[in-house]
């Protein structure tokens, strides 16, 4: 492997950990917006029924 082989394989591992670290950036961001509306929801359905079973 030649210095300029390396140089540029160098460049393009480092382009694709820079993608990858911006997709999982951008995934771990998607995943804890479902895990918040997911919390959020089941909160809600607890609620809705504690409402129903008082008024029942």
């Amino acid at each position: 492997m030649t210095k300029d082989e390396y140089e540029d394989q160098k460049r393009r591992l480092e382009a694709n950990a820079e993608d990858a670290r911006k997709a999982y950036i951008r995934a771990k961001a998607l995943y804890d917006d479902i895990c918040d509306n997911m919390r959020n929801l089941r909160l809600e359905w607890q609620e809705q029924q504690k409402a129903a079973d008082r008024s029942a």
